[in-house]
């Protein structure tokens, strides 16, 4: 079993892993091994959310070597390796359709790991009903994800359904402490049902806080022209624009916002945190921004543990999408030790939840359901600058 993470790596130096790639898949781990469990890694390898993919595979690569490192999983009174088989969605709702069924068919894996809406959904449509069936955990923030009745899911991340009304409370106390009140929220989201789901509840949960949301408007994955939606949103004159998403596709978002004369603020979702949105937006320009926080941001003993062992391994510094890599395919290894099973999905998903309070769970996501909801709470980040950032918990 796996109680913490696995400690000799932590601090150690190690070479960088290069993800080996055959038109469009590749692996990482165990290769060629008779004994092994394969988990299916569905991810944008290459285009506009690559530098995303990157930080979400190279999480699952950290945990797969560092398994593996440790004389990998028990099944039977044997020691089985890991082994994650990679394919490129681009996060392209038919390439990411077409690399579920080849991990399934071919490759055998019997959970994936996935981290968009956009490549979830695709794959949720024939999981259970595929030649073979597999287990798929999703960082989806959509509540549909677990309102379908499929039994064969689970999530690792942020429900915006279960915490968006607490955070939007957070958010006006926060704001009132501040001498703020009365302020104006558009919202500008992406065409999927990520994007729908935060427009969905954040607004639900605005206006019960008695505030008003004053502007609605979309973009599609992977565009890089937004002035035609900001210039009729900002029209509304409001004190906060929302852009959940993650940092590659909402920077230019913001950079174009300020470009059309926009001095207002900014409202993130959890998967763009401020060091790596101030990568591509100068810090100045988000001085009293929101971001959505999480355990991630708070200090704990595991993630600090976690991102000296990414740093060491990649040279680069880990963010919450690299933790939620790493905690996906530690979950499903740990089910799998659990349940001493390389293959049976349904065997895997029956043992997730005596597994989710171990160390590895860094996120701190608990309480699984039937459905394969899990909780967790959000917090609001109140950002001055870098040096100035106020996780604000309640009064």
């Amino acid at each position: 079993m796996f109680d913490r993470l696995p400690s000799k790596l932590i601090g150690a130096p190690v070479a960088a892993l290069a993800a080996m790639a055959l038109a469009g898949c590749g692996a990482s781990g165990a290769s060629g091994a008779d004994d092994v469990l394969k988990l299916g890694v569905p991810y944008p390898q290459t285009g506009g959310y690559a530098d995303y993919g990157a930080n979400f595979s190279d999480g699952v690569r950290l945990a797969v070597k560092q398994v593996n490192d440790d004389g990998g999983i028990d099944v039977d009174g044997k020691k089985v390796k890991v082994e994650a088989v990679f394919c490129d969605t681009q996060v392209d709702t038919a390439k990411a359709a077409s690399c579920g069924r080849r991990l399934a068919s071919q490759d055998g894996t019997p959970a994936m790991l996935i981290s968009t809406s956009a490549e979830t959904f695709p794959v949720l449509a024939f999981n259970e009903s595929a030649r073979n069936p597999f287990l798929v955990i999703s960082s989806s923030a959509s509540n549909k994800l677990v309102t379908e009745g499929n039994e064969l899911v689970a999530r690792y991340w942020f429900n915006t359904h279960s915490y968006m009304p607490e955070f939007t409370q957070l958010v006006k106390e926060g704001l009132e402490s501040e001498g703020l009140t009365s302020q104006k929220v558009a919202i500008m989201q992406s065409e999927d049902e990520f994007g729908l789901a935060w427009y969905t509840t954040f607004k639900e949960g605005w206006e019960a806080q008695g505030e008003e949301v004053v502007g609605h408007a979309t973009f599609a994955l992977g565009a890089t022209d937004f002035y035609p939606q900001l210039t009729a949103l900002l029209k509304s004159n409001p004190d906060f624009v929302a852009v959940p998403g993650v940092c590659a596709q909402i920077a230019p978002i913001v950079n174009q916002a300020r470009e059309l004369g926009y001095e207002g603020k900014f409202i993130f979702q959890i998967s763009c945190g401020p060091d790596e949105l101030a990568q591509s937006v100068k810090p100045a320009e988000l001085k009293g921004s929101i971001f959505e926080g999480s355990n991630w941001d708070l200090g704990s003993e595991p993630v600090a543990e976690f991102r000296e062992a990414f740093k060491s391994e990649f040279d680069r510094d880990a963010v919450v999408i690299s933790a939620d890599g790493y905690a996906q395919a530690m979950w499903a290894i740990s089910a799998a030790d659990e349940a001493e099973s390389t293959s049976d999905p349904e065997a895997l998903r029956a043992s997730m939840d005596d597994v989710l309070d171990q160390e590895w769970n860094i996120l701190e996501i608990r309480d699984l359901e039937e459905s394969g909801e899990t909780t967790t709470t959000v917090h609001p980040r109140f950002y001055t600058d870098a040096t100035s950032i106020n996780d604000f918990r309640g009064e």
